[in-house]
């Protein structure tokens, strides 16, 4: 569970509440955001669960089989490509300077129920590109439990949407204007702190790779 819990931290998705957020804002009726919620929610859970009922535990078997073992050199190049992956990104995003932001319209979701069911549907087509997704869904498979499965996967989905699952609690509320205000406020006021913050973490983790990564390269071991 505490691993289930940890993938989903990894896979929080801000677009479904920026997109939730926007049909409100155009106008969108709460009942056609439910309908979205309610279909992006079930369909998630319940694509998650029939494959890994169907294919999870093979999969698994598949992945043990032919991903190299705990010792093998592979890992330290893997983690020397992330580090050299997130510096670039840091230097990419201190070094470049502030950018302007380009607001595009969007427009509302038109058409009946069974439009709003069907972009639901859409959404949770795209948990697919999700590694965290894959891994959830082999460990219910691994379980050899539908039901394991399905609350694996609805454990997943709660933690990694919990930023849409605010969204939708604050627009059932009549708080969705609210919401947009503080979080307006917080930008302006914590974007600074808080993008040093992050670039600060992930050069740890990009010195923490690379010294796991030297050390097995030159004494055979992992120090991670």
């Amino acid at each position: 569970m505490l691993n289930t819990i940890g993938l989903g931290v990894l896979g929080i998705d801000p677009l479904t509440a920026v997109y939730m957020m926007s049909m409100r804002l155009r106008g969108e009726r709460k009942s056609r955001v439910t309908l979205f919620f309610l279909s992006f929610a079930v369909s998630t859970i319940l694509v998650g669960t029939v494959l890994a009922a169907s294919m999870g535990a093979a999969a698994a078997g598949f992945l043990q089989s032919v991903l190299p073992d705990d010792g093998s050199r592979f890992w330290a190049i893997a983690e020397l490509a992330v580090s050299v992956v997130i510096l670039l990104w840091v230097a990419r995003r201190v070094f470049a300077g502030p950018r302007r932001e380009k607001k595009q319209p969007r427009e509302a979701v038109r058409g009946g129920a069974l439009g709003h069911i069907a972009v639901g549907f859409v959404f949770a087509i795209t948990s697919f590109t999700d590694p965290t997704f894959y891994a959830v869904m082999l460990i219910g498979g691994e379980s050899r439990s539908v039901v394991t499965a399905a609350l694996l996967l609805a454990l997943w989905f709660v933690v990694s949407q919990c930023l849409t699952m605010v969204v939708y609690a604050a627009i059932q509320c009549n708080r969705l204007d609210a919401l947009a205000a503080r979080l307006d406020e917080w930008k302006a006021r914590n974007q600074t702190m808080f993008n040093h913050m992050l670039h600060g973490v992930l050069i740890v983790v990009a010195i923490l790779l690379t010294a796991d990564a030297t050390a097995f390269l030159s004494t055979g071991g992992y120090l991670l």
